[in-house]
């Protein structure tokens, strides 16, 4: 059924730009409002409510949106948010402000959005599990940084250390380290109390990723998933959403970026890399669960062993995430035991 009312929303993080549609298609209005600080944010969502009946608003999926998707979703107005990568609005030449909240408006009018162009919009409870995933992935990346630097250090003067310099045995050690100038004391130092914080602050997520873990929910995926942990079970979980999003299969290896990029001309058709288009962090623990599995389960190695005489080891290891992905997605969406024996067709 055709909206009343056609609302396309540019939203930046201090100003907004608004165009609306009739039900023929034809602009009624248009505004532009600076949104500095909340309360002015809460006003401009007010204004909106004038076409809450029989209207539909669009905005894209960027950083700066949540406060007002749920804005909207408080004050009962229609909204669906879209994925700027299908849109691709900067092909238009030209690309303003107004020019994006018109097209946002007429490809909604036109039902383009609907058909090809909506996102998935993760629940309050998705969104804090994801963030905190995502920070403690980001801190362990620059823990290693850290850890590096602090090795340049003692490789330059040929000094001892552990495997693991963030352990508190090993930190206790690094702590009595003089090296021969002040300058040289101070950076390194610096350096072992960044990452003394660094570590503090993964050891309170890591924690608070068990306790999710623990729930009944995670708790049976990680009973039937092999070589999961905490960490894994709730990105796998919380990275996909809700599964009933996906079509089929090859929808939900598209989402975590596992299909061959296709470059088809008439009769010619070219199946390059991966796209690695969709979510890098299910992505990335998919690959490290293949990686656990190619070097701990039977059944896997024996799998990937012909595999490995005519492959390179990291395409034999993403051909594996690909099929726990799909193993995964049935167990979530079906309820069907996992089988790591139907993953790998054996």
């Amino acid at each position: 059924m055709q909206a009343k009312y056609s609302i396309g929303i540019d939203l930046h993080k201090s100003v907004i730009q608004v165009c609306v549609l009739d039900e023929r298609g034809e602009v009624i209005e248009e505004f532009r409002e600076s949104i500095e600080t909340r309360e002015e944010g809460r006003i401009v969502v007010e204004r909106l409510t004038t076409w809450r009946e029989g209207g539909r608003l669009v905005v894209e999926a960027v950083g700066v949106n949540r406060w007002f998707v749920n804005a909207c979703h408080e004050t009962g107005l229609g909204i669906v948010v879209a994925d700027p990568v299908k849109l691709n609005l900067q092909m238009l030449g030209k690309k303003t402000d107004r020019r994006d909240a018109r097209e946002l408006a007429r490809r909604l009018y036109l039902g383009d959005i609907d058909a090809y162009g909506t996102t998935y919009y993760p629940t309050e409870e998705e969104y804090g599990v994801r963030k905190i995933l995502r920070v403690r992935h980001h801190l362990v990346k620059v823990r290693k940084q850290i850890t590096s630097q602090l090795r340049a250090f003692l490789n330059a003067y040929k000094l001892p250390a552990r495997v693991v310099l963030y352990g508190t045995r090993s930190m206790e050690q690094l702590k009595r380290l003089l090296f021969p100038t002040e300058e040289l004391n101070v950076c390194f130092s610096s350096l072992l109390s960044s990452l003394e914080s660094i570590q503090q602050t993964i050891e309170h997520l890591s924690e608070q990723i068990r306790k999710r873990a623990a729930e009944e929910k995670l708790r049976n995926v990680r009973t039937a998933l092999p070589g999961v942990g905490p960490q894994t079970a709730a990105t796998l979980v919380y990275e996909l959403g809700d599964v009933n999003r996906f079509a089929n299969a090859k929808a939900v290896a598209a989402y975590a970026g596992l299909v061959p990029r296709v470059s088809q001309s008439a009769d010619t058709k070219h199946h390059g890399r991966l796209t690695k288009r969709g979510n890098r962090e299910l992505r990335w623990i998919l690959g490290e669960w293949a990686v656990r599995l190619l070097k701990t389960n039977r059944l896997a190695q024996a799998w990937a062993k012909p595999l490995l005489r005519r492959m390179h080891k990291n395409k034999v290891r993403m051909a594996l995430a690909r099929r726990l992905l799909i193993g995964v997605y049935i167990l979530l969406k079906r309820g069907e035991v996992f089988s790591l024996e139907r993953c790998l067709a054996v």
